[in-house]
């Protein structure tokens, strides 16, 4: 799955920066920034998950977090919040 959240932004980054740069943001984007986004919804503890409870018996997203389908969610919201960046900052 993060090999796929890297290829997807690809496409946004065809022709628009360098090879070092997308090796770099690729690196990057699979080493740093996912394994923890996926931590949040994947994870029984993560505060996106739809199961995390605080030790007071509490949810933190109401009575509902995020349920995501196969893995889908997580691949495109990293996506899509790493291609939205590239473009405003322009690698």
């Amino acid at each position: 799955f993060s090999a796929a959240a890297t290829t997807i932004v690809s496409g946004s980054l065809a022709e628009r920066c360098r090879l070092e740069a997308y090796f770099i943001y690729s690196v990057y984007l699979s080493t740093f920034v996912y394994p923890v986004v996926v931590h949040w919804v994947w994870s029984g503890t993560g505060w996106l998950s739809s199961t995390y409870v605080d030790e007071e018996g509490n949810r933190y997203l109401s009575k509902n977090g995020m349920i995501d389908f196969a893995g889908s969610g997580v691949v495109h919201m990293v996506s899509a919040i790493a291609s939205f960046l590239q473009d405003v900052y322009r690698c």
